[in-house]
């Protein structure tokens, strides 16, 4: 598929250098611009700074991976790929969150002993929980 057809589809278009565009994403409610669009060779890659998956996006556009590539193995693979990527990245986002709620609950417990508190049996084993699980991060974390 061409760049032109694509853009049509969408609002907001604006051009951000040669091959290269922006505009509102189909996907979501989006006031400004965050989608990026570029044509790289016969490739057309678009990706939403938002976070939405590639296949919202067009679902969205009422398209599907076969509407931006005549062959379909290679309709296939973009699927494949851009399917993995937004995995991984969606994966990564949720382990930071759950790593941010267990150093949230060792700062809570830190600040209730602080104030001379004493924390109940199941807090500990809570305390304990999340110590274990920022020390198994730590220790997993490529180098």
């Amino acid at each position: 598929m061409l760049a032109e057809p694509f853009l049509a589809r969408l609002q907001t278009v604006v051009r951000t250098g040669e091959q290269r565009w922006s505009a509102c994403c189909p996907a979501h409610a989006d006031r400004s611009p965050s989608l990026s669009i570029r044509l790289d060779g016969e490739k057309l890659l678009f990706h939403c700074h938002a976070g939405c998956a590639p296949e919202a996006v067009l679902a969205a556009m009422g398209l599907g991976w076969r509407d931006l590539y005549a062959d379909p193995w290679v309709a296939a693979r973009a699927a494949a790929v851009a399917h993995a990527s937004w995995r991984g990245a969606s994966r990564d986002l949720h382990q930071g969150i759950d790593l941010a709620v267990e150093r949230l609950i060792l700062r809570i417990a830190a600040a209730d002993l602080r104030r001379g508190r004493t924390l109940s049996i199941e807090d500990r084993g809570r305390v304990e929980v999340a110590r274990l699980r920022l020390r198994a991060s730590k220790r997993d974390r490529p180098t």
